[in-house]
């Protein structure tokens, strides 16, 4: 092999120039002071617990009216919020103190949320080290309702394969119910994911009992439940404004792919240009390619961040992508949509006699 080939393949497989210009970024950064610990969550908790707990309350104390109406996207913020405080502590970016991330992680994830942060934790760096790729990425699996890339396993079954004619235009309302699926798994890995689940198996149960059960007691449960699922409905539908638009719609990986590490955390994610006034909606996940990149980072430096990221990217010629909230929500229903026609493309290509023929790598390319 000569010296050119073996210096590209060492780049694929993330080799040694791969790994020296992430150490030039990194550095520049922390020259920048972007690296420094922060203690924005300390400032941000002492906010929003209050925010969260106060307009649950009112939640369930008021009756049906405006100021019920008002209070449930603040009570929606502020859950979205504890989502963040666990996301960032599953990626040790609150402390350097492993207890402390432990800690408030369940807090915000399992506690608050209703999902098990030790299992989650696990599940989100695979999505971290594999993203985007169709085998290996767990966010890649929508299960056999919505298909994000050719031949998904809902292309396998009846109902998926029937569901993959309107998923363009049921995916955000059903984005809605997006909790029920998630607090489904946060239980179901209570059984099957015992060792990673030790703590949330005691912390789990509080949700319930301080959410709705208590609620339920004290208020009568008809405002228990209605609280609880205003709020769980419109902070899903929060959730996946923020989570879906950073990488569906963005270059998808297969097995025949070998891009260089580098290479695949910032070609495979997209930026949301917005005010920065509304950072705070996004917890930081609006620099998504800065997170890929340096996800143990505070979630406010992401902002500075970006324009060295960019420079950085563009002197080695990797694709950048930078949209507004519309544009990339476009971009979703397009893939969607894309889906769609790829499925109804292998149909028309499938051999006269039935036999399953698949889309060529070159046809889900295209479609992707």
């Amino acid at each position: 092999m000569t010296g050119a080939h073996a210096s590209q393949a060492q780049q694929a497989e993330g080799g040694p120039d791969d790994a020296q210009a992430l150490r030039d970024l990194h550095l520049e950064l922390d020259r920048r002071g972007l690296l420094e610990p922060s203690g924005i969550w300390a400032r941000k908790l002492l906010i929003w617990i209050p925010i969260l707990f106060l307009s649950y309350l009112g939640l369930v104390a008021l009756p049906f009216g405006l100021l019920w109406l008002l209070l449930v996207p603040v009570a929606s913020v502020a859950f979205l919020t504890m989502g963040y405080l666990g996301h960032d502590a599953g990626h040790y970016a609150l402390s350097k103190r492993r207890w402390v991330n432990d800690v408030w992680g369940h807090f915000g994830m399992t506690f608050l949320c209703g999902f098990s942060f030790g299992f989650w934790r696990a599940r989100h760096n695979r999505h971290h080290a594999h993203c985007q790729e169709t085998d290996g990425d767990p966010d890649m699996q929508f299960g056999v309702i919505f298909s994000v890339y050719p031949e998904s396993s809902n292309w396998k079954s009846a109902f998926g394969r029937l569901f993959l004619e309107i998923q363009r235009w049921a995916f955000w309302p059903l984005a809605c119910f997006y909790w029920a699926g998630l607090r489904y798994d946060g239980i179901r890995d209570l059984f099957q994911q015992p060792k990673l689940t030790r703590i949330d198996r005691f912390v789990l149960p509080l949700h319930w009992l301080v959410l709705l059960v208590v609620p339920g007691l004290v208020f009568g449960w008809g405002a228990a439940v209605a609280a609880y699922l205003a709020v769980s409905c419109v902070s899903s539908l929060m959730t996946a404004a923020v989570f879906i638009p950073n990488h569906i719609g963005m270059r998808l990986l297969t097995g025949a792919d070998k891009p260089s590490y580098l290479e695949q955390q910032v070609t495979t994610s997209r930026n949301i240009a917005n005010p920065r006034v509304m950072d705070f909606f996004y917890g930081g996940l609006n620099s998504q390619i800065e997170h890929h990149l340096f996800p143990r980072v505070a979630h406010n430096r992401y902002r500075a961040m970006r324009p060295v990221v960019r420079a950085f990217c563009e002197a080695r010629g990797i694709a950048y992508q930078e949209a507004s909230l519309y544009g990339a929500l476009a971009a979703v229903g397009r893939h969607l949509g894309a889906m769609t026609a790829a499925y109804r493309a292998s149909k028309k290509l499938a051999a006269p006699a039935g036999s399953a023929r698949q889309l060529t790598f070159v046809e889900q390319r295209r479609f992707s």
